[in-house]
Formats: structure tokens, C-alpha cells, sequence
């Protein structure tokens, strides 16, 4: 009888990754997004004021910088990058709830991230990031790598160092279709597509509030006034603006975050659908071959 040699299980098309996220994003959406993307656009708004409010001053003062030398200014940058980073995985929390069949708990989800080794965690994963940002492209490589970490801390318990090297052994997985289809390929195209959305979408938002602007500014260049006078109204006019681009991005994000959750468990599925072929085979070995002349030649 002639063996069927195991076949791992295809890897999901890129195409139907980016549908089935969307899929779960609208399906979704009202359970996991206003629960992440409020307090984000409120703690971005505030920071967008503050740093108005700073900058209107520094203009007055002819230039001077004490904008960027206040304490006040790099700790409130400090809290809301901070407060993006955690909602974030957040969404991804959320997001591996869903798509492995947990009910969907945003309590739980903001409570995951605030615990003390998933903080430490997303600190060493920003660290890495934004070190390989620093130099030149090498954030292009880096980032598709984590972008495992979270789900690795949600749904493994793995963190620290061990998240990192968790989120880099699936992303590196080879299949047999070929590069084409290997997971960091398509977390680098999924988070590229989720990034050029962002950008879009930010910038359809920030149109109606710098057209404006810039046209009071041509205006006043034509007629030989000064651009600077009265622009500080019009900077506050972008604070509305950063509430808006935060909310639209937020809703980006957590699309993205299914993609990424999506893959995890197709790459891990596959790996481990290998792993345990392999185990089965190595435990209970096929019978040997009979012998030439048997009743069966």
C-alpha cells in the first residue's frame, strides 16, 4: 500500500486575509472601538492643546524654544505615546479574543495591557523599533518581526524576551508555497496597507481644516502683510483636526489588528500542524514494507 506523504495545510491567501479582517472589523466594531479609540483621541487632543498653546507663545517670543525645553512638554509627549502604544495592543487584545472564539471583554482587554510584564514588554518592543527606525530602513524588517508580540503575550503568555523571539520564529516560517506566501512578507504588506490608510484617511480629515489656512496665508503673502499675524487662531484650528485624524486612525488600527491576529494563527496552525504530523510519525513509525514475493507483489 503506498503511503500519502503529509501535505501541510496552504497558507492563507493575502487577498482573503485582508477580506475576512474586514469581515471581523465590521462585526466587531462596536464592541472594540469606542471603548479604545475615545480615550486615545482625548489624551491626543490634549496634547494637541497644550502643545498649541505652547507654540502660540514661542511665537511671540520671536522663536524661542522653550516649547521643547520644558519638562511639562516631553512628559505629556511621554503619556501620549504611551497611551497609543497600550491602546494598540488593546485592539490586539481584543482582536485574538474574537478570532479565537473568546467573548470579546474590553475590561479585560485594557486590563490585560495594563498589567506590569505586558507594560515592560511593549516598552522592550518599542525600544527595538524605534532603535531599528534610527537606522535607516532597517524598521522595514524589524516591525513586520515583532508585529507578533502581542499575540504572543495574549494567547501563549510569553513575554519579554521570550514574546520577541516567539513573534520572530512564526514570522520567519518558510512555508512550501514559497517566499511569496511567507508571514513576514505578508505582515509587511498587511502593515503597509494599513499605514497607507492611515495616511489617506488623515489627510481627508485634515483638509477641511488647512485649506484655510493656507489660503489666509497666500492671501496675506500677496499683499505684503505679515504670514506669522494671526496664525495662532488658526493653529488652534487644528486641534479639532488631531480628534478627528485620532479617531479615523484608531478605526485603521484595529483593522489592522485582525490582519495580524488572522495571521498568527494561520502561521501557528500550520507550524504546528507540522510539528505534530511529525511527532505522530516519529511515535508510531509505518509498518515496514513486505517482503518481494509476498502475496501482495
Amino acid at each position: 500500500m503506498t503511503e500519502i506523504p503529509f501535505t501541510p495545510p496552504g497558507p492563507m491567501p493575502f487577498r482573503l486575509l485582508l477580506d475576512e479582517a474586514m469581515r471581523l472589523t465590521r462585526r466587531h466594531f462596536r464592541t472594540i472601538y469606542p471603548a479604545v479609540a475615545i480615550p486615545v483621541a482625548v489624551v491626543s487632543t490634549l496634547f494637541a492643546s497644550f502643545q498649541v498653546s505652547w507654540l502660540s507663545g514661542a511665537m511671540k517670543s520671536l522663536g524661542s524654544t522653550q516649547l521643547f525645553t520644558n519638562p511639562r512638554y516631553w512628559l505629556l509627549v511621554l503619556v501620549s505615546l504611551g497611551m497609543v502604544i497600550a491602546s494598540y495592543n488593546a485592539l490586539q487584545t481584543a482582536a485574538i479574543f474574537a478570532v479565537s472564539g473568546v467573548p470579546v471583554d474590553m475590561k479585560r482587554a485594557w486590563g490585560f495591557t495594563f498589567q506590569g510584564r505586558v507594560l515592560l514588554t511593549l516598552a522592550l518592543w518599542f525600544v527595538l523599533v524605534l532603535g531599528s527606525s534610527l537606522c535607516c530602513c532597517l524598521a522595514l524588517v524589524v516591525f513586520p518581526l515583532l508585529a507578533f508580540v502581542p499575540p504572543a503575550m495574549v494567547d501563549e503568555g510569553r513575554f519579554g524576551l521570550q514574546a520577541v523571539s516567539r513573534s520572530i520564529e512564526l514570522a520567519r516560517h518558510k512555508p512550501p508555497a514559497g517566499w511569496g506566501e511567507s508571514p513576514v512578507v505578508k505582515l509587511f504588506l498587511l502593515l503597509f496597507v494599513g499605514t497607507l490608510l492611515a495616511y489617506l484617511v488623515g489627510f481627508v480629515v485634515a483638509i477641511p481644516f488647512q485649506v484655510p489656512m493656507y489660503i489666509d496665508m497666500f492671501r496675506k503673502a500677496a499683499a505684503g502683510q505679515d504670514i506669522g499675524q494671526g496664525m495662532s487662531s488658526w493653529m488652534w484650528l487644528q486641534v479639532p483636526a488631531q480628534f478627528l485624524n485620532t479617531l479615523a486612525s484608531m478605526a485603521v488600527y484595529l483593522y489592522v489588528a485582525f490582519g495580524i491576529a488572522l495571521l498568527f494563527y494561520d502561521t501557528r496552525g500550520r507550524i504546528e500542524g507540522t510539528d505534530l504530523r511529525a511527532e505522530i510519525e516519529s511515535s508510531f513509525p509505518a509498518p515496514p514494507p513486505p517482503p518481494p514475493g509476498g502475496p501482495w507483489s
